[in-house]
Order: structure tokens, then sequence, then C-alpha cells
């Protein structure tokens, strides 16, 4: 059952990325070339984030949301993600986009929820690095074919977009028939006491740095290329395209790579926001893709494996509920940042910086595998960061208790001096004076 699974599981990437890079892929290109600008971009991915913050919460507060697997269920829900982006080319207002975005998104959680459930569940550590790494290079060779594809369609102009959108789809469904066929058993397991609460909260720290960062990054890229530097759309998926058979290399070499190396793509990584910026030249841009997908999938890898290594303390349920959470908490705060950017393009530059940088300084210091100090070192710093933000936290708590009793005295001070007031005006009236 294993092996059939993980085929599945495989095959199922390399159909799905040509469907992604087709739809998910050239969507923020589409918004650039309706002409929305970063501020009104970030809004529509904003609010596109709190499934994955709201259904992440959820089924990691109560796990056995996820007990087990409906294939049935999978299926439904895998398909009626792709059919959703059937309608896109059709929608141009802001409100639709929003909405159908936000819907598009929901189905992603609950694919995503599943998928790392399955994967987390039937697989051990190296069966997890195996098939993440696996999945996630093939899935790069079939994004190059998306991605190639997808130039060609939108050098069409707008008309593109409806191909892009349309076929993109239809394949998209192909690889819901692929995931139809193997047996899908999660097999029962005790819900463990969560353990290594320090060291589980810097890596989810480091995520959700690194996700906002991300997210951030891939939105005033494209309003660089569209808006700012007035180049067609099909530049965007281009740029992608060499990013995306960048990463194939990437992915194999992050995945076999011991986690002291990774420590190189975190440092590096840190700098492509400010290459993207100052970058004037078109071409200039497809050697920083390339530059920023090889240290960035190593920065990306970084968190999955560290998960697949804490998982034991969280359970395979609570490790999906809670990646798929920190992931829509980054991109929450990324498209936050981003939409009060507008057009300017070095503050936002500077913002991914500052979150790279934060999410560099979590590694290095509180996360033993990859921490610049030793790693007794790591884990008291480790313990330091979280005991402060849980006082934090606490303190925050208390303080908008307070502010909230307070509030709630000025009220009904200020109901009771308007009744008394109403009272002694129907008094003056009543007795005539």
């Amino acid at each position: 059952m294993k092996n059939s699974l993980k085929v599945a599981l495989i095959v199922e990437a390399l159909l799905a990325y040509v469907y992604v890079s087709l739809t998910n892929g050239v969507f923020l290109a589409y918004l650039a070339f309706l002409g929305y600008d970063t501020s009104m971009i970030s809004s529509i991915v904003l609010g596109s984030s709190f499934p994955a913050i709201l259904i992440g919460y959820m089924t990691f507060r109560k796990p056995t949301l996820l007990s087990s697997v409906s294939k049935k269920r999978l299926i439904v829900v895998h398909a009626s993600e792709r059919l959703i982006w059937l309608v896109v080319p059709f929608m141009h207002s802001f409100e639709a986009l929003i909405a159908v975005y936000f819907v598009k998104n929901l189905f992603s959680v609950l694919i995503s929820l599943q998928f790392n459930n399955i994967i987390f569940s039937v697989f051990d550590e190296q069966g997890v690095r195996d098939v993440t790494s696996k999945r996630s290079s093939l899935a790069s060779v079939s994004s190059i074919l998306g991605y190639f594809l997808a130039t060609i369609f939108l050098s069409a102009g707008e008309t593109g977009f409806y191909y892009s959108f349309i076929y993109g789809a239809l394949i998209g469904l192909a690889s819901t028939a692929v995931i139809a066929l193997p047996d899908m058993k999660i097999p029962l397991r005790e819900i463990p006491a969560i353990t290594n609460v320090e060291n589980i909260y810097s890596v989810s720290l480091y995520q959700v740095l690194y996700v906002a960062s991300a997210s951030l990054l891939s939105i005033f890229w494209v309003s660089i290329i569209v808006k700012g530097m007035g180049l067609e759309s099909y530049w965007v998926t281009m740029i992608s395209l060499v990013g995306t058979a960048t990463s194939i290399f990437a992915s194999l070499f992050w995945g076999r790579a011991h986690f002291k190396y990774y420590k190189f793509s975190l440092a590096f990584d840190a700098l492509t926001p400010l290459l993207v910026v100052f970058a004037k030249n078109s071409f200039m841009h497809l050697g920083i893709s390339t530059y920023g997908s090889f240290f960035g999938t190593g920065s990306g890898f970084l968190g999955s494996f560290l998960y697949a290594r804490y998982m034991g303390s969280l359970g395979p349920m609570r490790a999906s509920s809670l990646l798929i959470m920190l992931g829509g908490l980054g991109q929450f705060f990324g498209s936050l940042i981003g939409s009060f950017g507008q057009e300017f393009y070095l503050v936002l530059a500077v913002a991914v910086v500052v979150l790279k940088m934060g999410a560099l300084f979590v590694a290095f210091l509180t996360i033993p595998e990859v921490a610049l100090v030793p790693g007794y070192m790591a884990r008291n710093y480790a313990s330091i960061l979280y005991m402060v933000s849980v006082l934090g936290y606490r303190l925050s708590i208390e303080v908008s208790k307070e502010s909230a009793i307070i509030t709630l005295r000025i009220i009904v001070l200020t109901v009771s001096l308007l009744v008394l007031y109403v009272i002694y005006k129907a008094a003056i009236i009543l007795l005539g004076v």
C-alpha cells in the first residue's frame, strides 16, 4: 500500500503542478494585467489566507477531525478546486476576485491538510523526506511545462489568460483521477501529548517569517515586472519558468543535504529582494530567479524537514494542521504589509529583507540543527524566546481584559448618566416646571 500510494502522490504532483502553473501561477500576473496595484493585489491574497488560519487552528486544537481520510471527500474537494478556475477569467471586479480566490484557497487548504496527514501518518521521517523531495522535484519538471505553456498563452494578451485558466483546470482534473486510484488507509495512532514545545515554537516562528517574506516577495516582484517596468505579462511566467527549472536541481540537492548546510541557503536567500529592486534590465530578473530559487528551495525545505523530525512531539495530525496554519499566518502577514506598500518597491523590498533576516536569526540562534551557536545554547535561547513570547501573550491578554473592563465601565456610566438625564427631563415636563 505504501509503494502504490507513494507512486500516486508523486505522479499526482507531476500533473498537478502543470495545473498550478497555468492557474495559480499566472493569477497575480492576471491581477496586475487588470490594473490592480500592489496594495489591491495584497488585499486579495490577504483575504485568501483566512481559511488556512482558521481550519489549521481548528484541526490543531481538535486533531480527531483528521483521524481519518475519506477518499470520496478528498476527490470531491480535489476536483472542486480545479473546477473553480473555469470561472476566474470571466471575473474582473475586485469583490468577485476576492470571493473566488477565497473559495479556491478554502479547497486548497482542505487538500493540503489531507495530503499532509497522509504523508505524515503513513511514512516515517526518511519516507517523508523522500516523498517531499521527489514530489517537489517532479513538480518542478511539470511546472516547467506549465510555465512554458503559460508563456506561450500570455504572449497572445488577454485571450491567453482564458486559455491558461481553462486548460489548466482540465489538466488538474487529470491529477484528480490519479489520486483516486490507490487505497488510503491512515493507521490509527494515539494522539500524543505535545513535547519539545520550545523547539516547535522556534521552527514555527521561522516558518511564519519565511512564508511571509516569500508571499510579499512574489506580490511586489510581479508588480515591478508588469507595472513598474511595463513588461508584458509573459515575462512573469518566464521568470517563474527559469526559477522552476533551477528548483529541480535545488530540490535534489537540498533534499539530500545535511541540516548544517541550510545556514548558507538562509543567508544568501535574504539578499534576493534587494537584487529584484535594483535590477533594471528584464534579463537580469531571469538570473535573479535562478539565484533566488536555488537558495529559496533550501530555506523552504528547512521548516518541512524539521517538522518531520519533531513529528513525534506533535503527532501527524497536529503536524499537518500546524503547517497549514503557519502557512496561512505567513501569507496573512506578508500580504498585510503589501497592502500598505502600494508602489513603494524599495520599502517593500526592505520589509522582505527584515522578514528573511528575522527568520535567519531565529534559525541561527534557536534551532539546534542549523544554529551557529552550540546546541545547548540554541536550546536555551529557544526556551527564553518561548517564555518571553508566552509572558508577552499573557500580558497582552491581561491588558486587553483591563481595557475591556474599563471600556465597559465607561459605557455603563455613560448609559446611566443618559438614563438619569432622560428621567430628569421627563420629571420636569410632568411637573410643568
